[in-house]
């Protein structure tokens, strides 16, 4: 029963995550700083952190919550995407984090042998999210080397090419591990090539407000794309695995199965309920 011959093949052919590698090499090691993991320094905020003591003994804090998100926070955070984001039409479903989100959605839109688009530098949980699901053809496309900007030329040509055209193409915006700003005129062009060649666009927002030097983020928005948010970096939760997937009510319907499968509930209401007042 020890074998590897008795796992399953997907499992056994997904990367070990590099942080737990890192870990595991710096372990006991003297002044070692890794730079495996991207992790802010400061505390979530303090009206956040006093809400969570008022919670403690809220009955409701124990049960079961809403698998789509508490209807307060969704309301919330449907306001949030209208102002900042300029996302007009989208629908909101809370996760138990940006990764649970994106492996929600690959469970979604891909069949096991589908191929799928990253571009390089990626962010490695996502690699390892199509590996586990059965995705066995991850192409890997270029960035611009002064830039990093994923090549939308490359990306054109890979799809017409591709032959059946891939499923999915992801981004993160701004790039996880370059920190590098998709401009938005760009990340429009890998949108409309997405939405000609017939296949999704996933959007990982999660740095959104990691904007330096005058920039100002930017989200696209079509029945061909889905955006994903977190609380984890500019709010300092990590821990309370706070995420959300922004897209069409019609689709929110389909990625919720997966919630009420997986999770049948999201973690903990005592992380969401203060999270709506953030």
């Amino acid at each position: 029963m020890g074998s590897n011959g008795m796992l399953a093949r997907r499992i056994v052919e997904t990367e070990m995550p590099i942080m737990v590698q890192i870990q595991q090499l710096i372990r006991g090691a003297k002044n070692a700083v890794s730079l495996a993991q991207g992790v802010v320094y400061w505390k979530p905020p303090k009206q956040a952190l006093d809400k969570v003591k008022a919670l403690v003994e809220e009955p409701s804090v124990s049960c079961y919550g809403a698998d789509e998100g508490l209807p307060e926070l969704r309301e919330a955070l449907i306001r949030k995407l209208r102002q900042e984001n300029n996302l007009q039409r989208s629908s909101v479903m809370v996760t138990a984090g940006a990764n649970q989100a994106f492996v929600n959605l690959v469970l979604t839109l891909c069949d096991a042998g589908d191929s799928v688009v990253m571009f390089a530098p990626y962010y490695f949980n996502a690699y390892m999210s199509f590996q586990m699901t059965g995705v066995t053809k991850i192409l890997v496309g270029p960035g611009y080397p002064k830039t990093l900007y994923p090549d939308a030329d490359w990306l054109e040509r890979t799809l017409l090419e591709t032959k059946p055209v891939p499923k999915l193409v992801t981004v993160v915006n701004p790039g996880n591990p370059s920190g590098t700003y998709i401009p938005e005129p760009l990340l429009k062009r890998i949108s409309d090539i997405c939405k000609n060649a017939g296949c999704w666009l996933v959007v990982d927002n999660t740095y959104e407000y990691f904007m330096y030097d005058g920039l100002k983020h930017s989200c696209v928005e079509g029945d061909h794309i889905v955006n994903i948010f977190s609380f984890s970096k500019a709010y300092g939760m990590m821990g309370w695995r706070v995420g959300y997937v922004s897209d069409f009510v019609w689709f929110v319907k389909f990625v919720l199965s997966c919630i009420c499968y997986i999770l049948h509930s999201l973690p903990s209401n005592i992380c969401i309920h203060p999270s709506k007042r953030v």
